[in-house]
């Protein structure tokens, strides 16, 4: 079993606490599933706290949880593919409206952003989804920071001509 100690517990906890709804939204903007995505930042912290020796070597805990993520997210989509959200109306009276607001805004921003190239759209939404720096996303990424800037500024300029083509409005 665990030799857990109070300070550790204490650590782990702040952790949680600072990157938890964060880590949670990252997910969710990938596999389209509240609870799958709750499930996937579950185990990705289980992972973190159980592995002692990773975690002293690691030098940016945001950046590796992100990472983390990143992969789970992809073993999930390669395993069951990307979940494809149901129309809201048609969403059960019983789930919470936290969850029907994400799933709302997450049918909202994959719309507009599947007129774009992955690469661009997974560059933007680790920017205003996700919050995270463009050195943060090159680190998450496995590309330069040039690579990440250039696909986040193809892309801006990608929605700025479907914004003209539909005469739409996007911020």
């Amino acid at each position: 079993m665990f030799n857990v100690t109070q300070n550790k517990i204490n650590e782990l906890e702040s952790i949680i606490e600072e990157y938890q709804n964060q880590l949670f939204s990252f997910a969710f903007f990938r596999v389209g599933s509240y609870d799958t995505a709750q499930d996937i930042v579950q185990d990705v912290f289980l992972k973190f706290f159980q592995n002692k020796k990773a975690v002293k070597s690691i030098k940016n805990v945001k950046t590796y949880l992100f990472k983390s993520i990143s992969n789970a997210c992809v073993d999930y989509q390669r395993k069951y593919g990307k979940i494809k959200i149901i129309d809201i109306e048609y969403v059960s009276d019983k789930i919470a409206d936290d969850e029907k607001k994400c799933i709302d805004e997450f049918i909202r921003i994959e719309d507009l952003l599947n007129e774009l190239p992955c690469e661009q759209a997974e560059v933007l939404k680790l920017k205003f989804v996700d919050g995270l720096s463009f050195t943060e996303s090159a680190e998450i990424l496995n590309v330069s920071v040039n690579t990440i800037k250039s696909r986040y500024r193809y892309g801006i300029d990608k929605l700025k001509q479907i914004d003209k083509i539909k005469g739409e409005y996007y911020e």
